[in-house]
């Protein structure tokens, strides 16, 4: 018990030394440390909880008519999301072991908006991350091929973090990578294994890649864009030199 007490003081510590909206709160958030898969449940009250995730990643998940996970919402470090005890069509989970997160009583959070203009601006600022989130989401889906869509998903988590250099580290398995872009896990190993070959991204470690070729994953014209773009330009590249490749990563 003393241990969870010291780490719950850690993570406020944490959580002070963070940039993010609704600071002012802080006193009054309440640090919960979530096991992996553990389900963030709904609040029972009126006006629901605010969470911002001090470390690890959340999922909110819906199951699709044919039986499958969706994943529809990613929140890593510093993001905020909303949870109220109406939200049935969707589960909310921890990702990684030991992810902590802050909760705001909703209804502190109203009230504190009603009276201060500013404080109103933060809020609705962060309700419009949660929607840049997902049509971020949206786009990544929109590719054409699993190869743009794993390209695209890579930029996306790059540009999230907090350096934006290039390294990006996974805080998600293939399994869920595959949930979120509504592909087979399969269709995602390849596409990486293929990126890989061509030089457009390596393996710096378990689950940490670096981007080689920027240029190629932001390209996202077509699959034979980004074949065209890691090869040497000396080396003229065709559509049909890529079928092997292409008719392996389709989408399922």
């Amino acid at each position: 018990m003393k241990t969870r007490a010291h780490a719950a003081d850690y993570y406020r510590r944490m959580l002070s030394a963070q940039p993010h909206a609704l600071k002012r709160l802080d006193a009054f958030a309440k640090i919960t440390i979530c096991s992996r898969d553990q389900e963030i449940p709904g609040d029972p009250g009126p006006a629901g909880h605010w969470y911002c995730v001090i470390s690890g990643a959340v999922r909110r998940c819906a199951v699709r008519s044919d039986g499958r996970r969706q994943i529809v919402d990613l929140m890593l470090p510093r993001d905020f999301f909303f949870v109220s005890d109406n939200q049935s069509e969707a589960t909310i989970e921890a990702i990684v072991e030991e992810t902590v997160l802050a909760s705001y009583p909703g209804q502190r959070v109203e009230l504190l908006a009603e009276r201060e203009v500013e404080f109103a601006r933060e809020l609705r600022d962060v309700a419009f991350q949660s929607l840049t989130r997902s049509q971020s989401q949206l786009l990544i889906l929109g590719r054409v091929t699993a190869l743009e869509k794993v390209g695209s998903f890579l930029l996306s988590l790059d540009g999230r973090s907090s350096d934006g250099g290039g390294q990006v580290v996974l805080p998600i398995s293939r399994y869920d990578i595959a949930d979120y872009l509504a592909v087979s896990v399969e269709t995602v190993c390849r596409a990486m294994t293929d990126l890989r070959q061509r030089g457009v991204i390596t393996l710096a470690g378990k689950r940490t890649i670096k981007i080689l070729n920027r240029s190629a994953l932001e390209d996202r014209t077509s699959e034979s864009s980004i074949a065209a773009r890691s090869e040497p330009e000396a080396v003229p590249v065709k559509y049909h030199h890529l079928r092997p490749h292409g008719e392996a990563l389709a989408s399922p």
